[in-house]
């Protein structure tokens, strides 16, 4: 198998961006930071993000942001839970936050995603 510069084989890598990517799913209710993540999987802080970059195409920071608007969106559509409640579980500082977050990715607000895709409005 083909070595990377740093000795790395493609398999080592994909293992860690894997482990990485396991880690956020299962931690995404929280604050999640790049140490944090590099520290729970034994790995030098820059070279995952590098390794992370070079096989997603985005930073985990990005990732992670991704990830919790798309969880954001399912809570939305499918629950009664308030903004803040959504806001406190995913782990933003505060319900404006989750909010310029939503609006900055999804392009709407929390309020018009919800009356637009809310199950009130599901056809059944």
């Amino acid at each position: 198998m083909k070595k990377s510069r740093n000795g790395k084989t493609a398999r080592d890598e994909n293992y860690h961006v894997k482990r990485c990517k396991d880690y956020i799913f299962t931690h995404l209710h929280g604050k999640l930071t790049l140490t944090r993540i590099a520290d729970a999987l034994s790995l030098n802080a820059s070279y995952l993000s590098s390794l992370f970059h070079r096989s997603e195409g985005i930073s985990i920071t990005e990732f992670i942001r991704n990830e919790k608007i798309n969880l954001a969106q399912n809570l939305l559509m499918y629950s009664d839970y308030s903004y803040s409640e959504i806001a406190a579980y995913l782990g933003f500082a505060s319900q404006s936050h989750l909010g310029t977050q939503f609006r900055k990715t999804v392009g709407m607000t929390l309020r018009e995603y919800r009356e637009i895709y809310g199950k009130k409005n599901a056809i059944l």
